[in-house]
């Protein structure tokens, strides 16, 4: 810290004693220009006179109180010098690693605060509490209740300022390998979630600007490419999430980063959800939707990027049974006014398609909640039928509104269909909720026409549309990894859906027998196991994929014939979890489980 000019001069005279001033101020202002005595007690003000008129009593500094006020200065000066000299002798030790390359960076416990930083140095990181903590007179009565309170704080226990390196620093790839991943998802994987990376964004753009969201799209890369790199990248993510999760400095691109990991990684999904939500909150991406259209280009970027974290909120809501953390608040329900921005582009509009289809589903599951013990769908057919006429009308305008072209960097037809027949099996699926209610579908008989029966039939029937969006005029099947974890799920729903139809002879699905769903599941074998991207010994299409070929050897290598009818669903060994889940007896007090969320 530098000198003082006081301090200066001194030296420069040699004389560093304080000079003693003979001549001290002891009057106040009011008596000095009065030029009258001036009474006060312990020469401290008020005087007498002016605590007697209750006029305010103020002393002049003297040069003698300006000298020493510059010492005191001087000497604290002195103990903050000493005091940071003491913390760098503190934080430079050499750290206790073996001599010659220092230990790659360990994951962190989602659990723990205490955290494994790079370099073999193990630090606990204690909650830091503030000083003081005091009321914010100032804050408006419409604010929110926090806004009364200045200072309450954790502080940032998670950060570790320059220890987040990207891999390429750390050397779990090479900067080759790191720019082919990047081109990847850039043409292949950005447009599936409608371009969260800008048209200047590059390799050594984001490299710089955020390590968490190239190691993101690094991770993903590998996990879609079927690269030996996943595993030691994903290790790396999640080490770079933990020291994100008690962090108080956040940008949008760790929300971005966050959202292309829950999209992609099923096993880590839920985590980096919900601290894409909660970072989302406190970025205040929310705030800017109350004034779409937008004329700035701030609001407009925290508004898009609000829609991208709703997505993948809905995406793993939906999937597991789980309450969406992002809600359709007032200023959501009219989405359509963020296309009437200055900014907006093309993709914006295959953006806000699918945030008015999520919102429908958001709609389904208020309506009847995650118990599918719970038989309330046949007891509400006309709620099912108006979601049913929602969906079909979302249909029809956005067909009107978008223009499709088979390119694979595009957001397809083929995509936006798998997303309609998505929602709509899981609507209809709501019908097989409760056993008794499944014990009226499998011996309805002729009783086909009722409600129930009919919302059965289009459970199967979207089941059977996802399914023939795959492999009906499938000339390449390498865009099938490309897409989000959900769509490989809603593929597995609709393959159980199927397998038990077959198997069970339901007199509701005889027309959809007669089109050939044993042939289509067949089919859909042959597509996912020549599709290249499923080489990926974790990637769970080809886990669908060897289930299916399990159900067809087990039919004697000819499914579809009357054979497949004496099929026990329990003596599948099927190589997919939710598959297990959907053919066991029980699961969380069910006889049955055809109305369950399809990631169980």
């Amino acid at each position: 810290m530098p000198p003082s000019a006081a301090m200066n001069l001194r030296n420069s005279f040699g004389d560093r004693k304080i000079p003693d001033i003979s001549r001290k101020i002891t009057a106040c202002v009011l008596c000095r220009k009065l030029k009258i005595k001036c009474h006060m007690t312990d020469n401290k003000p008020p005087c007498s006179r002016c605590k007697g008129r209750g006029l305010a009593c103020s002393v002049n500094k003297s040069l003698q109180m300006l000298l020493e006020n510059d010492a005191s200065h001087e000497q604290m000066e002195d103990r903050m010098s000493k005091l940071e000299q003491s913390i760098e002798q503190n934080t430079t030790q050499p750290s206790a690693v073996a001599s010659g390359n220092a230990a790659l960076p360990q994951p962190l416990s989602f659990n723990s605060v205490e955290t494994d930083i790079p370099g073999g140095l193990s630090n606990s990181l204690p909650l830091e509490t503030p000083e003081t903590v005091t009321l914010n007179l100032s804050c408006s009565l419409g604010a929110f209740p926090a806004s009364s309170i200045i200072n309450l704080t954790l502080g940032n226990i998670g950060a570790a300022p320059g220890r987040n390196p990207d891999p390429v620093s750390c050397g779990y790839i090479s900067q080759e390998i790191a720019e082919e991943l990047f081109v990847f998802f850039k043409q292949n994987l950005d447009p599936c979630i409608h371009n969260t990376l800008g048209e200047n964004d590059s390799f050594s753009t984001i490299r710089t600007r955020s390590p968490l969201f190239i190691t993101a799209i690094c991770t993903v890369s590998a996990f879609c490419t079927g690269s030996d790199k996943y595993s030691p990248l994903l290790k790396h993510f999640t080490t770079q999430v933990s020291a994100k999760l008690f962090s108080c400095n956040h940008t949008f691109d760790d929300v971005r980063a966050l959202c292309i990991g829950a999209l992609w990684l099923n096993e880590v999904s839920t985590a980096l959800n919900s601290l894409a939500v909660r970072i989302s909150t406190e970025l205040d991406l929310h705030r800017c939707i109350t004034k779409m259209p937008h004329t700035k280009r701030a609001c407009y970027d925290r508004t898009r990027l609000y829609w991208l974290v709703y997505l993948c909120d809905h995406h793993c809501s939906l999937i597991h049974g789980r309450p969406p953390l992002t809600r359709d608040f007032f200023s959501l329900r009219r989405p359509r006014d963020f296309l009437q921005s200055y900014f907006t582009n093309a993709s914006d509009l295959s953006l806000i398609s699918q945030v008015e289809l999520w919102s429908i589903s958001s709609r389904v599951f208020d309506m009847f909640g995650a118990d599918i013990e719970y038989s309330a769908a046949s007891q509400r057919s006309n709620k099912l039928t108006q979601l049913s006429a929602a969906y079909d009308i979302w249909l029809e305008e956005w067909l009107a509104m978008l223009s499709f072209t088979n390119a694979p960097s595009t957001f397809s037809r083929r995509v936006f269909d798998l997303y309609f027949h998505s929602a709509k099996l899981y609507l209809f699926s709501h019908i097989f909720r409760g056993s008794s209610q499944d014990t009226k579908l499998s011996n309805s008989g002729s009783e086909s026409d009722t409600d129930a029966d009919k919302f059965a039939h289009g459970a199967a029937r979207c089941a059977l549309a996802i399914i023939r969006c795959i492999v009906d005029d499938n000339k390449s099947s390498s865009w099938l990894g490309k897409l989000p974890t959900y769509i490989g799920t809603m593929v597995a729903f609709a393959c159980v859906c199927l397998v038990k139809i077959s198997v069970e002879q339901r007199p509701w699905a005889q027309d959809l027998q007669a089109e050939g769903i044993p042939s289509y599941l067949q089919r859909l074998v042959q597509v996912l196991l020549s599709s290249p991207v499923v080489n990926h010994p974790t990637h769970p299409l080809l886990s669908i994929a060897r289930s299916l070929e399990t159900a067809t050897a087990v039919a004697g290598g000819v499914y579809g014939q009357d054979s497949l009818a004496s099929i026990d669903m329990r003596d599948l060994d099927l190589d997919l979890g939710f598959f297990d889940m959907f053919t066991s007896d029980t699961l969380n007090g069910c006889t049955d489980n055809h109305g369950a969320f399809p990631g169980m």
